[in-house]
């Protein structure tokens, strides 16, 4: 199952790259659809991740770094307590938009740290499994005690969540404009990051399997723990770092991307206009970056938040089945349009017959999931039309500008402008003062972020 979300990871990689080489700009999906069907539609994209997807994660991968973080604390506890779980989770959450918000050197740096501390990880668990497979260990690795396909048609939703694993590459596309060398270093990196990736994830499992039977791994809520306890004994909380670590690497990565598409979009005008300004002290654009927070403290009064992801993993690959339609699209529409990186077309239409055929797949298995996530998606089109088509009154229009220019003052943030790298601190603040109400921002340089 890990090599069939491998490969499909791997085809949808590739038309990304295709297309943020074709594109060259930051914004990933949301830019592409932009560009290829108009502001409707990349405004859902946006829409989703803004307030569905990335709080929900945020909320997931803040509680899975708190239970790690607390779990040694309460050993004689039948479990963490689940304030305790929350406070937590919300303080990484925090510390990590403030990270975001004042470096993005930093962010990035940390992210490549945190991601050698993962496969560190995972490499010491690998080893121990192979330890164990070399002692004789393999009775659950034998075909007849593997998992019985009870439930086949739960394929779908299997593979969903599997590719949403291998997710990664997308948060690349997001980022373009920040990317030295993007025709070269984008597809470069996928290749090989997912081939790495792919390997990794094999032995893993593979590892697992030597100590822990299926039922075990069924009902487990962190498998790496699980296992370094009967692999590593009293060295297990070492894995247990390992699994935070990773888990801040990942949260850390998707904010520093999906915020880049937030910012885009209000460049566009599809969002208030200062989510699309940046900090006159740091360079970043911090108001993308903290938008989402006021979104996770709602989410953080549900417990079933992982459901709504759930929900929405059809909805995702539906999107990443619209963008990658676009290479055929434009090939046939703008076929004298310059492409650094040009797939072979089998490569899209494959990639889009496969989703196609897991979607259809998914609405008979599940139709209420998918109808859900269908209706969260929707709900998006009529906040489009009153927030961005609607002619608003003139006197909506003056409160809305007044917020605005209140919040550019709150942050110190201005439109960016090319001439802004080598201004003062005074006429930035200037610029604040007259920097008002919606803009599509186009009008602005797409110059890279520091």
């Amino acid at each position: 199952m890990w090599v069939i979300c491998a490969v499909i990871s791997l085809f949808g990689a590739l038309c990304y790259a295709e297309l943020s080489t074709t594109f060259k700009k930051s914004g990933g999906e949301f830019t592409f659809i932009l560009q290829a069907f108009g502001p409707l539609l990349a405004f859902l994209r946006m829409w989703t991740y803004l307030f569905i997807i990335l709080p929900a994660v945020a909320i997931v991968q803040g509680n899975t770094i708190a239970n790690y973080i607390t779990a040694p604390f309460f050993n004689d506890c039948e479990e963490v307590p689940t304030h305790a779980l929350r406070l937590m989770g919300m303080a990484v959450i925090f510390m990590l938009a403030f990270i975001n918000a004042i470096s993005v050197k930093l962010t990035t740096r940390l992210v490549n740290i945190l991601t050698v501390a993962k496969t560190v990880g995972l490499i010491v668990l690998i080893i121990s499994g192979l330890v164990y497979l070399a002692k004789g260990h393999t009775q659950y690795l034998n075909p007849e005690n593997s998992f019985k396909m009870s439930l086949p048609l739960n394929i779908p939703l299997a593979i969903f969540a599997g590719i949403f694993a291998f997710d990664g590459w997308e948060s690349v596309n997001t980022i373009v404009e920040e990317i030295k060398k993007p025709e070269r270093n984008v597809p470069l990196g996928i290749v090989i990051s997912l081939s790495a990736v792919t390997i990794i994830y094999l032995m893993a499992n593979i590892a697992y399997f030597t100590l822990l039977s299926p039922a075990e791994i069924l009902a487990s809520n962190a498998v790496a723990a699980d296992f370094s306890t009967k692999a590593l004994g009293s060295w297990s909380w070492t894995i247990w770092v390992f699994v935070a670590l990773s888990a801040i690497g990942n949260l850390l990565g998707n904010w520093l991307g999906l915020s880049r598409m937030f910012y885009v979009a209000a460049r566009e005008g599809l969002l208030p206009s200062v989510v699309g300004m940046i900090s006159v002290k740091h360079r970043t654009p911090i108001p993308s970056v903290i938008i989402v927070l006021p979104i996770t403290l709602i989410y953080l009064m549900f417990d079933d938040v992982i459901a709504l992801i759930n929900y929405m993993l059809f909805v995702i690959v539906a999107f990443m089945a619209l963008t990658v339609l676009i290479i055929p699209y434009y090939r046939w529409k703008h076929p004298n349009m310059e492409r650094t990186l040009k797939l072979p077309l089998v490569i899209p239409i494959i990639f889009i017959l496969v989703i196609l055929f897991l979607m259809g797949l998914s609405v008979y298995t599940d139709p209420f999931s998918a109808l859900i996530g269908t209706a969260l998606t929707v709900a998006g089109i009529p906040v489009y039309f009153v927030g961005c088509v609607w002619n608003k009154p003139v006197w909506l229009q003056e409160k809305i500008v007044a917020l605005n220019l209140i919040l550019q003052k709150f942050f110190f943030v201005v439109p960016q402008e090319k001439e802004m790298v080598s201004e003062s601190d005074d006429d930035a603040d200037d610029k604040v003062s007259k920097s008002n109400g919606y803009r599509s921002g186009k009008e602005f340089e797409d110059v890279p972020l520091n």
